[in-house]
């Protein structure tokens, strides 16, 4: 029912995201479980708003966040070729959630 509300449009990106988070177990009652959103823009850097009904204003949802970009892309792939521990198995994405404790 919910995703048929969202495809519907009668609830807000913002309404279906933040209600996957909660069936998920996120709350904003835990900051160990705080709900995550994704990035969904290509430019955070710039002081205008950007144009939301230009596509070029949008990340490609296709590819991850660490592959947007071709030489942060290399990096992870270096990281995962290079990594050598034999009781890790190599990986791309290191970074995860942190908590304040």
């Amino acid at each position: 029912k919910l995703t048929i509300a969202w495809v519907e449009g009668r609830i807000t990106n913002f309404d279906y995201l933040l209600h996957l988070n909660i069936l998920s177990g996120r709350s904003y009652n835990d900051i160990c479980q705080y709900p995550v959103f994704p990035w969904v823009l290509a430019d955070y850097t710039s002081s205008e708003i950007p144009d939301l009904t230009d596509k070029e204003n949008f990340r490609d949802l296709s590819k991850p966040v660490g592959a947007l970009n071709p030489d942060r892309l290399g990096e992870f792939l270096d990281r995962f070729n290079d990594f050598a521990d034999p009781s890790i198995p190599p990986f791309m994405y290191g970074s995860h959630y942190s908590t304040s404790a």
